[in-house]
């Protein structure tokens, strides 16, 4: 049928929108041309220019402002708009992508307020504001666990110049054995002997073998860089410690006032079972208790999502947006060659981390994994299992509902009876029935 003449295509959705354009230098935003006679503006960046940019904002009557993820220049204008009040939508740059051909900061602005006026833009999750600040915490904790474990690096490094092969006989060099040793090498102690002393007795070498892995050339050069490894990795493991303790008092704010049932809690260290316990406070549920998700896991999502999945209308779109989903590139009813587009989500890629360990877990996902394992690559393997630890999370986080184990056996038991289901089919086409040997006996 063909469309009614005079029938408009497009319908207003969000009439008192605006579109920014953001830049280092300077940012432009645009307006509808009917709420004022300069209906594209230009901004500095620095904080007068943006409460300037609020109040004129305020002055046309917009309430809600779309603008892209740009590096991290979008952070301090859309923490003062949506502190001044505004409902701030930061939409994805692929989404907003201009027509080609014409392109400048002016075209730019106006396209956003186009798009969103239309409603032809969604704004990206953005957890509470508290969250987001326990998520910066967080990420900075794993900014210093990477520059902490560059500096083991450049330890071993200095040892392979030395030819102290001690990461033959230790498997952790920054244990305390291994710390032991390379202060006591970096203080001026060349014995291989009195070296060897500080062996811990859970170390499963002897003190002989960890001597003759001590010997080496001592030359000077290599020992200041080992030294000043040293003191790098000191210096960001005392970091490690202050943001663990900002971590800590953030989701001390953020306890749900519930009654939680008395069980353990998963961890190896005080810290980490200190870390466990808040979390369980902060989400209501233990997701620790999730086969391959560890307290550093549970962090991550706890800082990246929030107890709060309302955002979210169903089970799909949270998978969706954690792209562990399965693909939806299909056209003419058979799915597009090539990958899909690459998407950085770091909650996402927490899950795929844990996935990954689940091959040698004696549970149900453990043995899910293992089935998957079996009949498809590993990649799509991880990521159906990311996707199942996806949907336990979400069903605990909305409903409340603890995990509970259901064993290796139950998932052998679901196995064989849609096998048995299968076979039943397959007879069924060909006239037949099954019978089971009792009954045929």
């Amino acid at each position: 049928m063909g469309r009614k003449r005079g029938q408009q295509r497009l319908t207003i959705v969000h009439p008192n929108c605006a579109g920014i354009d953001l830049g280092s230098r300077a940012h432009y935003v645009a307006v509808d041309p009917s709420r004022a006679d300069e209906p594209v503006r230009r901004f500095g960046t620095f904080t007068d220019d943006l409460q300037a940019m609020a109040r004129w904002l305020h002055e046309c009557g917009v309430k809600t402002v779309a603008m892209e993820a740009t590096g991290v220049y979008w952070v301090p204008a859309f923490e003062l708009l949506d502190r001044e009040g505004f409902e701030v939508a930061l939409v994805n740059p692929r989404a907003a992508k201009q027509i080609g051909g014409r392109k400048s900061d002016v075209l730019d602005c106006q396209w956003l307020w186009q798009l969103m006026s239309y409603g032809l833009l969604k704004g990206a999750f953005r957890p509470a504001d508290r969250i987001c600040e326990l998520r910066s915490f967080v990420r900075q904790r794993a900014t210093l666990t990477r520059d902490a474990a560059r500096a083991v690096q450049h330890m071993q490094k200095a040892l392979v110049q030395m030819n102290v092969q001690i990461d033959q006989v230790l498997s952790d060099i920054t244990g305390k054995t291994g710390m032991l040793i390379l202060r006591a090498i970096v203080a001026g102690e060349r014995d291989p002997r009195v070296l060897a002393s500080y062996r811990d007795t859970r170390v499963k070498a002897d003190e002989a073998t960890i001597a003759r892995s001590l010997q080496g050339n001592w030359r000077r050069e290599h020992v200041f860089a080992l030294a000043q490894a040293i003191g790098r990795y000191d210096f960001y493991q005392q970091q490690i410690l202050a943001c663990d303790a900002q971590i800590l008092e953030t989701m001390a704010g953020l306890e749900q006032d519930i009654e939680l049932p008395d069980v353990p809690v998963a961890g190896r260290t005080t810290a980490e079972r200190e870390l466990a316990v808040a979390l369980r406070r902060m989400l209501g549920v233990d997701l620790t208790a999730i086969p391959t998700i560890g307290v550093g896991t549970a962090l991550v999502l706890a800082a990246e999502i929030g107890p709060d999945l309302s955002r979210f209308p169903s089970c799909e779109h949270f998978c969706s947006w954690l792209s562990v989903a399965p693909g939806t590139r299909i056209t003419g009813g058979k799915p597009l060659p090539g990958r899909s587009p690459r998407v950085l989500n770091v909650a996402g890629q927490a899950l795929r981390q844990a996935a990954s360990t689940a091959r040698h877990s004696k549970s149900f996902i453990g043995a899910a994994h293992r089935a998957r394992l079996a009949r498809m690559d590993t990649a799509k393997a991880v990521k159906a299992t990311a996707h199942h630890l996806a949907r336990l999370i979400y069903a605990m986080l909305t409903k409340g509902h603890e995990y509970v184990e259901q064993g290796i056996q139950q998932f052998e038991s679901e196995v064989q009876d849609r096998r048995l289901k299968n076979l039943q089919r397959q007879a069924h086409r060909l006239g037949l029935e099954l019978v089971a040997l009792e009954s045929a006996a």
